[in-house]
């Protein structure tokens, strides 16, 4: 099956430079040099270590990829960017299945959280949009993960981590994983289990994962999957830690006591509320005890027919579950600090402290998909078609209960319910072919073209476009050991459910929620041009290095996010609408083997964004997009001391940030630039199993990835892996 599954033998020589192969390492403490023989110059192995909780963690490191995480654990909302582009412009799949989640009118996103590494053998990255086979929200890449096919051998995993910033047991980590093929019948497990304490206030995380695939052989050499992902996470929700009299705000740091803590034994933090509606009491004063259970179902199944050595097919068709149940209970103190003018406000005497204040169950994600694609290798030619259906759904939000006391909210009277509570949804359908040429022995051409389409109604608006994207790379292998890569393409991405939702608000006729310089003003789907250029050497089986460059005109980019009016009484609205966002940088990144038992590793970014044509900042005043570092760099070493003893050491930096204080004033914020060093031993006790002890953040630096949310300060613990 592997000799025809092109896709899962990915070792060709005339390979682009624009994705990147990372494998997991078995257990090694002397793993293979950084450029393993075995491996193409565009793949690496890894060996997993540090605080490893999913896939996000494992890519932290990477250059061209930044982090706005508000808490290190059970972040679920947009906490990644690649080049600069959110999550919402990323795809992550499993097994060539979309896992991203469609979300309801609080947004889309990735939950990382739910994505852990169980099984997963090997992370395909591919940044930019120079692939026709991913289109829609692969503008600023995709991310495949791959679990481990089983075979004939079994094979087996244990991980387990534990460690704190206060306590040993702050966290902790349990994972394992087993793959074995039965005669036609092949079976794959992953299960997790990971547990953290509030490093925030009332912020603890929960959270489980059972991963089964089945793997039927078939006559005629075909094959079904059958998959099942289920996953349930428990968040707490951060409560604002900020003495400064505004609970559901923490917005003005002029305010006294804007950095004094609530309670000491946290750090001064702002806080989160529960999202979609209006930000009123029952889901922006958060009080303790207030959190929401995700629990998710995800199924698929897969067919995989070759139909020559060289040519094979797959049909593929998925359905996702997704709710999230929303609890919060009362803070008497602190609802009183946000007594309006209206006297009847609220009264304390009939909501008694820690009292249930919100129940609300919210049907996330209801999708479907379908996608069929051939791969066949003709003489010089690698050609891939197919196409893919898919069925957007956001269900409806049920308000079980609310306090119409706490809840009561001046002018307005919110108390839980909304319009739209049924859902929005969209179907997107997108075809695509591509062809890859060898010229020559040293010449590789890719020609792709996709074509997407998508109809869909938010609220009482429908909406519907279609684009065909072109897209052409050049290959040229000078040497052996040098190669070059130059893709130009445009890209395509239709608006998502959660945009759609506040677009159709904000653009609406309805001055209780609309943005008066945004009626009338449908939002369009984004059209980018992009071009990407890499360079990659290698030193003769010491190491590699790469250097790419990268510039994206995005006509149309989509802004989702909180904007000032003139009304009572938060006097912001949330948006979507278009601008437009040019993104451009330059990268370098390598490792070298500098003697047989110590190798190091340098990488650093640079990149800029230019906002314009924004509506809601007619003078320009915050002309960069928010939050993308200018400056990424990183360096470290990795020294075998015995043959069973490794030291790992990384120095990582980050660069200045910008941000939008949401005011009148359109004021810009910055967030400093940082600095952290990690460190870890560890120590190969047999042949299956390694043990380590890790430290992150060593010099206990303060510092932010998104304003007003402090990141972790020293942290360490301990892991133990074993595989068979």
């Amino acid at each position: 099956m592997c000799a025809v599954l092109l896709t899962l033998c990915p070792v060709m020589a005339d390979e682009n430079l624009m994705r990147t192969t990372i494998y997991l390492d078995e257990v090694s403490v002397t793993a293979d040099s950084a450029a393993d023989s075995n491996l193409n110059i565009s793949e690496q192995k890894v060996a997993e270590k540090n605080r490893s909780g999913n896939i996000a963690d494992f890519l932290v490191k990477d250059p061209e990829i930044s982090f706005k995480r508000k808490t290190a654990f059970g972040d679920s909302g947009d906490i990644i960017s690649i080049r600069g582009m959110e999550s919402k412009r990323i795809m992550l799949n499993l097994d060539g299945r979309s896992i991203s989640s469609t979300g309801n009118v609080g947004g889309n996103y990735i939950d990382f959280g739910t994505i852990p590494l169980d099984n997963i053998e090997r992370i395909e990255i591919i940044k930019g949009g120079s692939s026709a086979e991913y289109g829609n929200n692969a503008l600023g890449g995709v991310i495949n993960a791959y679990t481990k096919r089983p075979s004939k051998d079994a094979s087996a995993s244990v991980y387990a981590t534990m460690g704190g910033w206060d306590d040993a047991s702050d966290y902790h980590n349990v994972r394992g994983s087993f793959a074995k093929r039965f005669g036609s019948l092949g079976v794959s497990l992953g299960v997790s289990h990971q547990e953290a304490e509030a490093y925030l206030r009332n912020n603890d995380y929960e959270s489980l994962h059972i991963n089964p695939k089945f793997y039927l052989s078939l006559p005629w050499r075909g094959e079904v999957i059958l998959g099942y992902k289920y996953s349930k996470t428990t968040r707490g929700l951060i409560r604002s830690n900020r003495d400064d009299g505004a609970p559901a705000s923490d917005s003005d740091s002029s305010l006294p006591g804007f950095n004094t803590p609530i309670d000491s034994n946290y750090p001064t933090a702002s806080g989160e509320y529960f999202a979609g509606g209006s930000p009123t009491p029952s889901m922006s004063v958060i009080g303790d005890g207030a959190y929401w259970d995700k629990i998710r179902h995800m199924l698929d199944i897969t067919y995989i027919q070759p139909l020559s050595d060289n040519v094979y097919i797959e049909a593929m068709a998925y359905k996702n579950y997704e709710d999230r149940y929303e609890k919060n209970y009362a803070d008497v103190a602190s609802r009183l600090q946000i007594l309006t003018a209206n006297p009847n406000d609220f009264d304390p005497s009939l909501t008694s402290e820690g009292e249930l204040v919100l129940d609300r169950k919210i049907e996330v994600d209801r999708s479907y998909g379908y996608k069929l694609k051939t791969v066949g290798e003709l003489e010089k030619h690698t050609l891939t078609a197919g196409a893919e259906a898919k069925a957007l759904r956001s269900g409806g939000i049920d308000v079980r209960y609310v306090d119409t006391n706490y809840n009561k909210a001046g002018a307005n009277q919110w108390t839980g319910t909304m319009a739209g509570s049924s859902g929005s949804e969209a179907d997107v359908y997108g075809f695509f072919i591509s062809d890859s040429y060898r010229v020559t022995d040293r010449l590789t051409a890719d020609f792709g073209m996709r074509y997407d389409r998508y109809d869909a109604k938010s609220g009482d608006v429908n909406y519907e476009d279609g684009k065909a994207t072109p897209k052409v790379g050049l290959t040229y292998v000078l040497t052996p050991n040098d190669k070059v890569s130059v893709f130009v393409y445009q890209n395509y991405r239709t608006p998502t459910l959660p945009e759609l939702w506040w677009n159709s608000q904000a653009s609406s006729d309805d001055s209780t929620v609309n943005v008066p310089y945004l009626i009338g003003r449908e939002l369009k789907p984004e059209t980018a041009t992009g071009i990407d250029a890499a360079y990659s050497h290698t030193f003769s089986g010491k190491g590699r290095v790469q250097f790419s460059a990268f510039y994206y005109d995005i006509e149309d980019y989509i802004l989702h996010k909180a904007v000032y009016v003139n009304r009572s009484q938060s006097y912001q609205a949330w948006a979507a609408y278009n601008t437009d966002a040019e993104f451009y940088g330059t990268t370098a990144d390598g490792s070298y083997d500098i003697t047989r038992s110590l190798s190091g590793r340098l990488s650093g970014t640079y990149q800029q964004t230019k906002k314009k044509n924004d509506p809601s900042d007619p003078d320009g005043v915050l002309e960069e997009v928010d939050y993308i570092p200018d400056v990424k760099a990183s360096a470290g070493i990795s020294w075998d001391i015995t043959e069973k003893i490794t030291l790992d050491m990384g120095l990582n930096y980050t660069g200045k940030r910008l941000y939008t204080v949401n005011t009148a004033t359109l004021s810009k914020g910055e967030l400093g630039g940082y600095t952290t060093v990690d460190a870890s031993f560890r120590y190969r006790l047999d042949e299956h199993t390694v043990f380590e002890i890790y430290g992150e953040n060593l010099t206990d630096k303060e510092y932010e990835e998104t304003w007003g949310y402090p990141a972790m300060g020293f942290n360490m613990g301990a892991s133990i892996k074993w595989t068979l």
